[in-house]
């Protein structure tokens, strides 16, 4: 059986192939598992509720989160403050608004967009998504109840609420 040597070194150089290697490999693995820089579109203002129930959600990619407050008090047709990470980033979406005299409901139209897919803004049909809602601890239901009917006329079919464990 032959064996092979390794070439001689002309200039004193280190072959630094293996060790280009081995980096390219550490950096794909630490791009696969980490983490960092997903923006899941919760807005760390809201003090969310604190809940001794609840499980953890494992799998965020396949889910919309709603930020909701409470909205003016005292005005006639008040809606909550809802915001939700789209295209142009945290962005707040109207339950209910009127554009040329006619009635919209952007936040069923988006709802509806992320359940039966949208080429133009490069979501697929999901018809399991899901929604989490971060309501502030002091949000009432006045301003709830809007979001989660909007929620149920666009068949959203799982609904979370977000809290945070007591200290």
């Amino acid at each position: 059986m032959r064996t092979h040597r390794m070439p001689d070194v002309k200039e004193g150089n280190v072959n630094v192939t293996p060790l280009i290697d081995v980096v390219m490999c550490l950096i794909i693995f630490f791009m696969l598992v980490a983490k960092i820089g997903i923006n899941t579109g919760a807005d760390k203002n809201i003090d969310i509720p604190t809940s001794i129930l609840g499980t953890d959600i494992k799998d965020l990619g396949n889910t919309l989160t709603l930020n909701v407050v409470n909205g003016p008090v005292g005005l006639g047709g008040a809606q909550p403050i809802v915001t939700a990470l789209t295209k142009e980033g945290l962005a707040e979406i109207k339950l209910r608004q009127e554009i040329g005299g006619k009635m919209m409901t952007p936040l069923r139209d988006v709802l509806v967009r992320y359940r039966e897919g949208d080429p133009a803004y490069g979501l697929a049909p999901n018809p399991d998504f899901k929604v989490i809602i971060r309501g502030d601890k002091s949000l009432t239901y006045q301003f709830l109840a809007p979001v989660l009917l909007e929620c149920n006329l666009a068949h959203v079919k799982s609904l979370a609420f977000n809290t945070k464990k007591p200290e």
